[in-house]
C-alpha cells in the first residue's frame, strides 16, 4: 500500500519539462506516421523515407513489405491507423494532465502509463516480426518504435524526477508558459505536415488529375475499372517480362498476357488468388497467365523456391493453394513445406533438398530485381498486356482482358 500511495503521490505532481517533452514526442510520432502514410500512398517509389531509392538488389530496407506483410494489421485495421491514434491519444492525455486538478491527474497519468506500456510492447513485437520473420526493416516503423520507447522513458521519468522540479498545483505563470509551448508545438507540427504533403505532392495530385481526365474519356460503364496511370506500361505488351523459366497457364499463342507479381506471405495476394483462379478457368484458351513470385522479404524465398520445384512436377497450383492456406504471421517453415509436399503427392526430400540448396534462388532474385526496375514495390501487382492494373476485381479484370483482345487497352507502351 505504501508503494501504491507513493506512486499516486508522484502522479499528482506536474513536471513542466517532462510533460513538454512528452507532448513534443507524441506530435513527432504523429508526424512520422503521417509521413509513412504519404509514402505508402506513393508506393514507396523513393524508398521508405521518400528521399532515396532503395537498392533494387537489397532486401534490408523494405517498407512496402512490412506495411503489407504479416503483422501489418491489428483486428483488421492497418498499424498506420493504430499508430496515428496512439500518438494522438498520448498528446491528448498530456494536455489533460496539464488541464485537470491533482485528484484527476493521477488517473490520467496512470492511463497514459498503461497506454505507453502497451504501445512499446506492441512495437517490440512488430520489430521482432520485421527482423525475425520478414528479415526486412521499415525505417519509419523503426523510428516510430523508438519514439514510443522514448515516450515510455519520459513517463517513467515522472516517477523518479526530483520533487524540486515539480509543481503539485499550477501557478498562473507556469500555465501560460505551458499553453504557449503546446500551441507552438502544434503549429510546428501543422507546418511540417503541410510541407510534407506539398513536397511529396501529397497523393500525387497531378497524376490523380490525369487519371480523372483519362477516366472521363472512357465509357461510363467502365468508370470504376482503372489502370494505374502512375506507372508507364511495359513494352511489347508485357512480353519482355516473360521468359522460359516463368510459371504459365493458358494459351501460349494468345495475344493477351496477364502477369501477376505475388508473395505467398501477402494477405492481399491470397485474396486476389481467388480472382486469378476464376480468370484462368474462364480464359484458359485465349489468354496467357504468367505467375511471378515476388519476394517482399527474404523469409518468402524458401516458399518461392518450393513453388518453382512444384512447377517442375506440374504441382504449382496445389503448392500455392496449400501455402496460402497455411499463411500466417510467422510464415511457413521447412517442416510445413515438407508436409505440403506429402499432401500434394510430391517427395518431401526432393522439395527440401532443392530449397536448401537454393537451386531457384537466382531465379527468384532476378524476378525481384526486374520487377523493381519497372516500378513494382508491393504485391499483388497485375499487368495486362504490359499495363499496370489498379482495379483488380473479377469484373474489371474481365473488362481489361476484353479491351486487350480488342487492342483498346491504354496508350502506347514506353518501356
Amino acid at each position: 500500500m505504501a508503494l501504491v500511495q507513493a506512486v499516486r503521490e508522484r502522479f499528482r505532481r506536474y513536471h513542466p519539462q517532462i510533460e513538454g517533452l512528452l507532448f513534443g514526442l507524441s506530435l513527432l510520432g504523429v508526424l512520422t506516421v503521417v509521413h509513412l502514410f504519404i509514402q505508402q500512398n506513393r508506393g514507396f517509389e523513393d524508398g521508405c523515407t521518400g528521399f532515396a531509392t532503395l537498392d533494387s538488389a537489397s532486401f534490408a530496407f523494405n517498407c512496402a513489405a512490412v506495411t503489407t506483410g504479416p503483422g501489418s494489421e491489428l483486428l483488421g485495421v492497418s498499424n498506420i491507423v493504430w499508430g496515428f491514434g496512439f500518438y494522438l491519444a498520448v498528446a491528448v492525455l498530456t494536455v489533460i494532465v496539464f488541464w485537470v486538478g491533482i485528484e484527476v491527474r493521477e488517473w490520467v497519468q496512470g492511463t497514459r502509463t498503461i497506454l505507453l506500456t502497451g504501445g512499446v510492447l506492441y512495437s517490440g513485437y512488430l520489430t521482432y516480426l520485421q527482423v525475425g520473420t520478414l528479415e526486412v526493416v521499415c525505417l519509419l516503423c523503426f523510428a516510430s518504435a523508438l519514439i514510443a520507447t522514448l515516450l515510455l522513458g519520459a513517463q517513467i521519468a515522472t516517477l523518479v524526477a526530483s520533487s524540486s522540479s515539480t509543481d503539485p498545483s499550477m501557478s498562473s505563470r507556469l500555465a501560460k508558459r505551458q499553453i504557449a509551448l503546446f500551441v507552438y508545438l502544434i503549429a510546428a507540427m501543422i507546418v511540417l505536415v503541410g510541407a510534407d504533403v506539398v513536397y511529396f505532392d501529397g497523393f500525387n495530385l497531378s497524376q490523380a488529375t490525369s487519371a480523372i481526365a483519362a477516366s472521363a474519356e472512357r465509357p461510363s460503364g467502365n468508370a470504376q475499372c482503372e489502370l494505374d496511370t502512375t506507372k508507364a506500361p511495359v513494352g511489347e505488351n508485357g512480353a519482355s517480362l516473360v521468359n522460359f523459366q516463368d510459371i504459365t497457364k493458358g494459351s501460349a499463342e494468345s495475344g493477351v498476357t496477364v502477369v501477376e507479381y505475388f508473395d505467398p506471405n501477402c494477405p492481399h495476394c491470397k485474396d486476389f488468388h481467388q480472382v486469378m483462379k476464376q480468370l484462368v478457368e474462364a480464359h484458359s484458351n485465349d489468354v496467357r497467365f504468367v505467375y511471378k513470385p515476388f519476394a517482399l522479404g527474404r523469409s518468402s524465398l524458401p516458399e518461392i523456391q518450393a513453388l518453382y520445384v512444384a512447377a517442375q512436377s506440374g504441382k504449382f497450383s496445389e503448392m500455392l493453394d496449400a501455402q496460402y492456406e497455411r499463411q500466417g504471421r510467422s510464415g511457413i517453415t521447412m517442416s510445413d513445406l515438407r508436409s505440403i509436399a506429402s499432401e500434394i503427392g510430391m517427395d518431401p526430400d526432393v522439395v527440401s533438398n532443392r530449397v536448401e540448396q537454393n537451386q531457384y534462388l537466382d531465379q527468384a532474385l532476378q524476378v525481384a530485381k526486374r520487377g523493381k526496375e519497372i516500378g513494382i514495390d508491393s504485391t499483388p501487382t497485375v499487368l495486362v498486356n504490359g499495363h499496370f492494373v489498379q482495379s483488380r476485381s473479377l469484373e474489371c479484370m474481365n473488362t481489361f482482358i476484353e479491351q486487350a483482345q480488342a487492342d483498346d487497352l491504354g496508350g502506347t507502351a514506353s518501356k
